[in-house]
């Protein structure tokens, strides 16, 4: 029986992963049944050399203010929080929300070196919006969305389900993190707003949320994701929308195995919200 293409895929990419955490040596030609005594050091590798390691204390009070320029250090939290909800407020259309994006200098993320806006892509009057995770390195390249490996599983993965036309796809935040750190509290602050505005802008039928952060910067929580995912929430109150949270494309690509789980979460919020 020869397999099919995807199946193909989902092997190499689960021994891809295999690989990459240096666990390839896990295959023999023969199966070996590791719980007998004389198996157990079948692999046992070389001890590493010994080295000299010298450890430097690193100094106190380091913290992510530091990233931020110095015009920005004095900052008023709450008068910088009045102005984001005054441009996100003001945008009637999503060129405007960016356009608003783009004027607001007091965002502390828009000064860590990311080359730009990262925006949405797909569909502008979406049934599905997917919301995913910080941008990476190749969505602040393209300074687009779900660019890369992670786009290309989920633009798939989409299309397998019949919604590909239909969707929006946009980071949770429109500015890579400085070397991909995780979002602080003023991150998600500040943010709020914003995506809050794109979610009203776009009107979509239903909200995927990818990972996270997804789940920190829309609906405000701090769950764990493998708590979280599989159950449909709301979000909103005059016309509350079905929300669903699942794992990242990135985190897919490592853990193949939680595909299934993934793909059960889509076609649950598909059929659901009639998408």
């Amino acid at each position: 029986m020869i397999p099919s293409d995807d199946l193909r895929s989902e092997i190499e990419s689960y021994l891809g992963f295999l690989i990459d955490h240096e666990l390839e040596d896990a295959y023999e030609t023969e199966p070996l049944n590791r719980t007998l005594s004389e198996n157990k050091q079948a692999f046992k590798r070389a001890p590493a050399a010994l080295a000299q390691i010298h450890v430097t204390s690193a100094p106190s009070g380091g913290n992510i203010s530091a990233l931020k320029p110095q015009s920005l250090a004095s900052l008023n939290p709450a008068m910088v929080l009045h102005e984001a909800r005054q441009r996100a407020s003001a945008a009637r259309t999503l060129d405007e929300l960016y356009a608003e994006l783009a004027a607001f200098q007091h965002m502390p993320l828009s000064h860590e070196g990311g080359k730009g806006i990262v925006r949405f892509r797909g569909n502008p009057d979406p049934d599905l919006l997917v919301i995913g995770e910080c941008p990476d390195e190749d969505d602040d390249t393209a300074s687009s969305a779900f660019a890369g490996k992670p786009g290309e599983m989920m633009d798939k993965a989409l299309k397998a389900a019949g919604v590909f036309d239909k969707a929006m796809l946009t980071p949770c935040v429109f500015w890579r993190p400085a070397g991909g750190r995780p979002l602080t509290t003023e991150d998600v602050t500040l943010n709020a707003p914003f995506i809050h505005a794109l979610i009203k802008l776009a009107a979509p039928k239903a909200i995927l949320l990818l990972g996270a952060s997804a789940v920190s910067c829309v609906l405000n929580l701090d769950q764990s994701l493998a708590k979280l995912r599989g159950r449909q929430v709301s979000y909103g109150t005059e016309t509350p929308l079905p929300v669903m949270a699942s794992y990242p494309p990135n985190f897919l690509l490592k853990q193949p195995q939680a595909k299934g789980l993934f793909w059960r979460d889509l076609l649950q919020l598909v059929v659901s919200a009639k998408l």
